[in-house]
């Protein structure tokens, strides 16, 4: 899932922490904080790259000086496009755009072409704003089956459709030679291109079902708890890298599009390698954050002392905390950019670096010393314990369950 917001800078965290609130996480939001920004990316993100977002929120900003997020314009620019993003599948014309507004709007603004108009709730009310939201996304979705049923396409055989029988009997002579027709009679989500040709349509809520996500959790759940005795060939590669790597979506979620797994980093003024098990890619490396992922034991203990007047993170927790310091360190320097654009394929220089180890009982316990000694010596780096994790995972599968549509 991914997010264009067109808002206010000072509005970023109130949208942060409303989505927090109902499973999205922040590697699901772009921000633009001006119109021209947003058209920017539009022509260089989707157009350009054919990369792919799910919807655009704007707010309203005629009631200042100088409007600069100018939300209608918004709208006429994307209605504007006949051409196609999202690997070149769906036409831009299509996107979903919300605006989300601190401005009375009755008798001010249109209805006309708006996938929701919604008032911002200053109360901390955001219910009806989300249930719209999702609402959109999901009427997008049933758009773009009913798309592929008018062009005679089942889902289910999309992924193989150029092979089938359909396809070189009936769709070449029918509907390739007539194109156009169908892009301005027929269909209203797919680009002529997809028209033209259909490719498969990879993405998770056409090809993964609710029951693979939660087998995955329950696995998860269980490896974490119930596998077998660590020793020296059952270990963290052998036992949760395995794992990780054979259900990668526990990893990547809404958030990520892929991962690089123990990739050799160079480090030229050290002279010496870095490998961070896992390196989380995003597709808009220039708005979201790559992330290194270090995976440790589950069983490691935060503190030791933990009941005389000064407890002291364990020497395995501090050593694991200290290795993951370096990919920070690692990642800041100028002098690694092509290092790392080489190895990763895209230059960025926006990253989170997060330490997977221990369990949620002893954060919790040690809640207010951890934050404290972490921010004063680590500052920057993320712990996630297992079970919060899970909780992610979960809260994924919970929006991915909102949002399904019924398939045919």
């Amino acid at each position: 899932m991914k997010i264009l917001i067109n808002d206010f800078k000072t509005a970023e965290d109130t949208y942060k922490n409303i989505f927090k609130n109902y499973g999205y996480e922040e590697n699901e939001l772009i921000f633009c904080n001006s119109f021209e920004k947003t058209k920017s990316f539009i022509i260089e993100q989707l157009e350009n790259k054919k990369l792919h977002i799910d919807v655009i929120i704007t707010n309203e900003s005629s009631a200042e000086s100088i409007d600069s997020l100018q939300a209608s314009k918004i709208l006429r620019f994307r209605n504007g496009f006949n051409t196609s993003y999202s690997k070149g599948n769906f036409r831009i014309s299509s996107i979903p755009v919300i605006l989300y507004t601190d401005i009375e709007t009755r008798g001010t603004i249109s209805a006309d072409n708006w996938q929701a108009i919604l008032k911002k709730n200053k109360e901390g009310q955001h219910d009806k704003f989300i249930a719209e939201f999702e609402n959109a996304i999901r009427t997008w979705r049933k758009g773009l089956v009913t798309d592929l049923e008018n062009l005679g396409i089942l889902n289910k055989n999309i992924q193989n459709f150029q092979e089938s029988t359909c396809y070189k009997t009936h769709y070449k002579n029918r509907v390739t030679k007539n194109s156009e027709s169908y892009f301005l009679l027929k269909t209203l989500i797919v680009s002529e291109e997809f028209i033209k040709l259909p490719t498969p349509l990879v993405y998770d809520w056409l090809i993964i079902n609710r029951r693979e996500i939660e087998q995955s959790i329950l696995e998860f759940n269980s490896t974490y708890n119930n596998h077998i005795k660590y020793d020296r060939k059952n270990n963290e590669r052998t036992i949760l890298h395995d794992f990780f790597n054979q259900n990668k979506m526990i990893l990547l979620r809404d958030a990520f599009i892929d991962f690089e797994y123990e990739k050799n980093l160079y480090d030229l003024n050290e002279k010496t390698n870095e490998e961070c098990d896992y390196i989380l890619k995003t597709e808009f490396p220039e708005f979201l954050k790559t992330t290194f992922f270090e995976v440790k034991k589950e069983d490691v203990t935060f503190y030791v002392k933990k009941k005389t007047k000064r407890p002291q993170l364990s020497s395995n927790y501090l050593a694991h905390l200290e290795q993951v310091w370096r990919y920070r360190e690692y990642s800041g320097k100028k002098e690694n950019e092509p290092e790392i654009e080489s190895k990763l394929g895209y230059r960025t220089e926006n990253f989170d670096h997060i330490l997977l180890a221990g369990r949620k009982e002893e954060k919790l316990e040690m809640k207010e010393k951890f934050s404290s000694d972490l921010n004063r010596m680590y500052n920057g780096i993320e712990v996630v314990t297992y079970e919060e994790l899970e909780e992610l995972n979960v809260d994924y599968f919970d929006k991915f369950n909102r949002l399904s549509i019924d398939l045919k």
